[in-house]
C-alpha cells in the first residue's frame, strides 16, 4: 500500500510538472510593425468616420465578420459592421476570417495603428497603439477609426481574439506640415490603463 501511495504521488508530481508546458504554447508572430514609417499598413482596410457626419462611438468595439467580399458594394465598413452587430457569422474552412475594430471617439490629432498580431494555438492577440495628442493647438473635429484585419483561412475549431489597445501620448508630429497621414514623433506610454476587447468565433465544416 505504501508503495502504491508513493507511485501515485510521484505520478501526480510528474503530471503537474508537465501541465504548464502543455498549456503554454509558443506564440507565433503573424504580423509585426518593423518600420515606424510603415505605421498604418498592418491593417487590411481603414476608414475614418468623422463626428460631423452625426455618428459617434463612445466605446471601442470588436467583432468577427464574414469575408469582406460579401459586403454590399458602396456600403462603408462602419455601416456594414453595424448591420452585422447582432448576427453570428460562423465561418467555413474556405472562408477568410475578418475582424472589424472600431475605436472610441478621438480627436483629429489622435492616431491609432496596429503594432503586432500573434497567434498561440487557436488564440490570437492583436496589439493596437492609441496615441492621444497632448500638444498646444486645438482640435478641428472628432471621429473614430474603423480597422479591418484578415486572419486568413482557418481549420475547423473554436477561436478567440484578444485585442489590446495600448495607450500612448505625444506632443509632436514627424512632419507638422503634412495632412492626416502624419504620425507621432515622440509617443510615450500614457497614464491610462490598456483596454482589452475579446471576441470568439467558430469555423465549421459545411453541412452536406
Amino acid at each position: 500500500m505504501k508503495l502504491l501511495r508513493t507511485s501515485l504521488a510521484f505520478g501526480m508530481v510528474c503530471f503537474t510538472a508537465t501541465l504548464p508546458a502543455q498549456e503554454s504554447k509558443p506564440a507565433t508572430t503573424v504580423r509585426i510593425l518593423k518600420d515606424r514609417s510603415a505605421r498604418g499598413t498592418l491593417a487590411d482596410r481603414r476608414e475614418l468616420v468623422r463626428g460631423d457626419t452625426g455618428k459617434w462611438n463612445d466605446t471601442a468595439t470588436l467583432q468577427h465578420v464574414p469575408p469582406i467580399e460579401r459586403k454590399p458594394q458602396g456600403l462603408s465598413l462602419d455601416n456594414w459592421a453595424e448591420q452585422l452587430a447582432e448576427k453570428k457569422s460562423p465561418a467555413t474552412p474556405g472562408d477568410d476570417n475578418w475582424l472589424i475594430f472600431r475605436s472610441r471617439q478621438l480627436d483629429d490629432n489622435d492616431r491609432v495603428w496596429l503594432e503586432k498580431i500573434e497567434r498561440r494555438g487557436n488564440e490570437f492577440t492583436v496589439t493596437l497603439n492609441e496615441a492621444v495628442w497632448k500638444g498646444r493647438y486645438f482640435k478641428s473635429f472628432t471621429g473614430y477609426e474603423v480597422i479591418a484585419v484578415n486572419l486568413g483561412k482557418l481549420p475547423p475549431g473554436d477561436y478567440s481574439v484578444k485585442w489590446i489597445v495600448n495607450p500612448l501620448v505625444f506632443e509632436r508630429f514627424e512632419d507638422p506640415g503634412r495632412p492626416q497621414d502624419n504620425w507621432p514623433k515622440d509617443e510615450r506610454p500614457g497614464k491610462s490603463k490598456s483596454v482589452e476587447l475579446t471576441v470568439a468565433f467558430s469555423v465549421q465544416e459545411k453541412r452536406k
